[in-house]
């Protein structure tokens, strides 16, 4: 959130702090300040405009001015826009300056022409953007003096609320924590008390009625007419374009504003075009389309609620409003709409709609209903001083079931034993009145019963009335103290079931992979991109959409931490994880069930190209065997295989006893491109359950009394020949003095025929009974060969 530190200042007593300070204050008090912003207007200066005239040679548009800047004397400024005619003021940056935006203004000849220096734009002070290319004009201002004489200098904090203070989506929410986390005063009241003396009674003019008052709380209709549309003052826009919101007129500018201060969405309606003056506010009829503020006619659902008149449907509630009930510049006649509506169902309409407003993103967390009549207040004040219009007394206010008041009884005691540090009674007590709270102290027992603010929906209990003594006093004078001695019965020592996969991890740890552990919710539109959405379970009402789909596989997730960790500067990075993945039941109606699959899944670079492609398979290959021995399973075979994210070709299924366990292959440049990721990576799944079930007791061996014979073989067989199919031949012809065999490198080149390659593989050879002889080992290395050469065709290299 875009906040205006003027704006604070404005609101809270705290003028005197620097915007480091105010954001310091924030951050501790519980409101992340991400980043400062700086808008520094000082070293720009007004100028008037004397002459205006086309440069005589440039082939482009160029216009040479000559401006007088009082005391600083008269200066020739080249520009490429013509709207600074002759007698305009205009804000000057003069060579050796740096404007806010970062350009840095010079001495230049500009098609034979001096320019001394820059007539600025407001995008390049940083106050908002202009439709076309246009010098700013200024209103009002002396030649010489700076620009911060007429428009203060500024900077914007970009803010993090948490989702349980939408109170806070306002300046004024968070001006009052400011004031509360540095002492001070609030300068505006939360409900202003002008409410329109107009006649007649609003009431009279217009009816409001709510069909479903569990999606819409309150709704409030304030009736202002003969209202005079123009732009609203300049002050104003300059606030709007801080925060990121373009000026329109002066009617829609101030509910914009007031949104911005309160935090409480509202919308204006032209009066003459809401038939049968009424207001409905009902859910969408089956067929009914709306025309919306941003030119898109968008179809509408029974789940929707809307704003309605007697015929047609008005706004989306919530969410935006209609173009043929929209202010223009010939509305005279205003309804202005202040409501709470359900946070739930708004939210639903936005994902159905794919369609996020500032309105929606506020309605979402639930708001108060107090706050629709302090902003609607707020907003009629506003429209009577900017719009000079008359705002009717008596409005229509629908509120079926009123907020209750909620009164929570806190033993001071308390304060202390839950914050771990002592805090005055009489500061606990300030902090509270100082945020809105209502403090009474019982004089029986010396309890406090607190009332919160009624904008204040997150408080409910003694534990968060604690909560907001602490974080104003300071959760940094928490003392740092070694935790008490405790005793308790001593319970039996339970291995849990992680601790059965301890084995496996650690071996990938050794092995270079660093541990991950990534959210179980995932974007739903990434997974059907990567094929991964079948049987996928999504949200409801999801926070996100990047997180609106439970994960069908680690190996996305841990995509994001590569792609992390190259972003900063870490490009070789190898993660693991070991996690559920969800899939739902096949054939289960109704609510769907989930199957949760425990897997170890890794990730790890395989080079550029050629060997170094295959070294990083058979290195996570190897970490792979590794895992499954340290598990107590028997050595896994392997066979081809293809699938989902994975480069066919270069993909196996590993196998124990004839039925897969896992994959392990490079993946496929498809799969890399979603993620923007370069070169070449491979990875592994494996299923833990099947794992931990395949595992065999540990027996302990007799140490071999004779010693054994090692023989290596250089086999040459097509290039598309297994080399799991060669090891499980030499094992077979081996016969029973053949202990082990293993391939340890593969080759294609120059000394071998093209289309061939060479298998090197290590042979052990030993007798439980006598030492072997060569005669012996020969004669098995016979046998080997011939089988080879029999099965697969084989020749060998010395």
């Amino acid at each position: 959130m875009r906040v205006s530190y003027e704006w604070l200042t404005e609101l809270a007593d705290v003028g005197d702090m620097t915007p480091e300070q105010a954001a310091d204050l924030l951050t501790m008090a519980g409101f992340t300040v991400d980043a400062i912003e700086r808008i520094d207007l000082s070293e720009i200066v007004i100028g008037r405009v004397v002459s205006q005239a086309p440069h005589p040679t440039s082939r482009t548009r160029l216009w040479v001015h000559q401006v007088d800047l009082g005391e600083l004397g008269q200066r020739q400024v080249i520009a490429g826009a013509p709207n600074a005619v002759a007698g305009t003021l205009v804000p000057v940056a003069l060579p050796g300056t740096t404007v806010p935006n970062g350009k840095q203004v010079r001495d230049a000849s500009i098609a034979g022409m001096a320019g001394q220096g820059m007539l600025c734009s407001r995008e390049e002070l940083l106050l908002g953007e202009d439709p076309e290319p246009a010098i700013m004009l200024l209103d009002e201002g002396e030649p010489g003096r700076p620009l911060s004489t007429v428009i203060p200098s500024e900077a914007i904090f970009e803010v993090e609320v948490t989702p349980n203070r939408p109170d806070c989506l306002g300046h004024l929410g968070l001006a009052r924590e400011l004031a509360a986390a540095a002492g001070r005063g609030l300068r505006h009241d939360f409900m202003p008390r002008f409410q329109g003396d107009a006649d007649p009674l609003a009431t009279e003019l217009l009816a409001v009625r709510i069909d479903d008052p569990d999606l819409c709380r309150r709704y409030i209709a304030a009736v202002i007419t003969d209202v005079t549309i123009g732009p609203s003052p300049r002050w104003m826009q300059r606030r709007l374009r801080a925060a990121g919101v373009r000026p329109i007129s002066n009617v829609v500018d101030v509910t914009q504003y007031v949104m911005l201060e309160y935090g409480q969405p509202l919308h204006a309606f032209d009066a003459d075009k809401i038939a049968g003056s009424q207001v409905i506010v009902r859910q969408a009829r089956a067929g009914e389309e709306l025309l919306c503020l941003d030119g898109v006619t968008r179809s509408l659902t029974p789940q929707m609620l809307v704003i309605a008149d007697r015929d047609r449907p008005l706004a989306l509630a919530g969410m935006i409003g209609g173009q043929e009930s929209s202010v223009t510049a010939g509305t005279r006649n205003v309804v202005l709409e202040a409501a709470t509506f359900d946070g739930v169902n708004v939210r639903a309409t936005s994902r159905a709609l794919r369609l996020r407003t500032e309105a929606s993103s506020r309605f979402e967390k639930t708001l108060s209903p107090e706050l629709a009549l302090a902003g609607a207040r707020r907003v009629a004040q506003l429209l009577a001083e900017l719009a000079g219009g008359a705002v009717h007394r008596g409005w229509p206010d629908v509120y079926p079931r009123p907020q209750e008041p909620v009164r929570v009884r806190v033993r001071p005691e308390r304060v202390d034993a839950l914050l771990g540090m002592h805090v005055p009674l009489e500061k606990a007590e300030a902090i509270l009145k100082r945020l809105d709270f209502s403090v009474r102290v019982d004089s029986e027992d010396g309890s406090w019963d607190v009332m919160p603010p009624v904008f204040r929906l997150d408080v409910s209990i003694p534990e968060d009335v604690v909560e907001e003594i602490g974080r104003i006093f300071g959760y940094d004078r928490v003392p740092a103290t070694l935790p008490g001695h405790r005793t308790g019965v001593i319970r039996p020592y339970r291995r849990s079931a992680d601790a059965d996969v301890d084995p496996a991890r650690l071996a990938f740890a050794a092995a270079g992979f660093s541990e991950a552990v990534t959210p179980a919710l995932v974007s739903g539109r990434r997974q059907q991109r990567l094929g991964l959405a079948e049987r996928a379970l999504a949200l409801f009402n999801p926070v996100s959409e990047e997180a609106d789909t439970l994960r069908t596989s680690l190996v996305p997730s841990l995509l994001q931490v590569v792609d992390l960790n190259r972003n900063r500067g870490r490009g070789d990075a190898a993660v693991f994880e070991t996690a559920r993945t969800f899939r739902q039941r096949e054939g289960d109606g109704g609510n769907p069930l989930a199957e949760e699959p425990w897997q170890l899944t890794a990730v790890g670079p395989a080079g550029a190209s050629g060997a170094e492609g295959r070294e990083g398979f058979q290195r996570l290959k190897s970490v792979v065997e590794r895992a499954l021995h340290d598990l107590g399973v028997t050595a896994p075979d392997y066979r081809r295989a293809d699938g989902t994210l994975y480069h066919p070709g270069r993909t196996v299924d590993v196998v124990l006893a004839g039925r897969p366990v896992g994959r392990l292959g490079e993946l496929h440049p498809s799969t890399l491109r979603e993620f923007d990721l370069a070169g070449r990576l491979v990875a592994c799944e494996l299923d833990l359950a099947a794992l931990l079930a395949a595992r065999v007791p540990r027996q302990a061996a007799e140490l071999p009394r004779y010693p054994a014979v090692d023989r290596d073989l250089n086999v040459v067989v097509h290039e598309t020949a297994a080399a799991a199919g060669v090891l499980a031949t030499l094992r077979e012809s081996g016969g029973p003095l053949l202990e082990r065999v293993t391939a340890f490198d593969e080759y294609r080149g120059i000394q071998v025929p093209e289309g061939k390659k060479s298998i090197a593989v290590a042979l052990t050879f030993r007798s439980p009974e006598r030492t072997l002889t060569d005669s012996e080992v020969d004669a098995v290395m016979a046998e080997v060969r011939s089988a080879l050469e029999q099965r697969h065709a084989a020749r060998f290299r010395s």
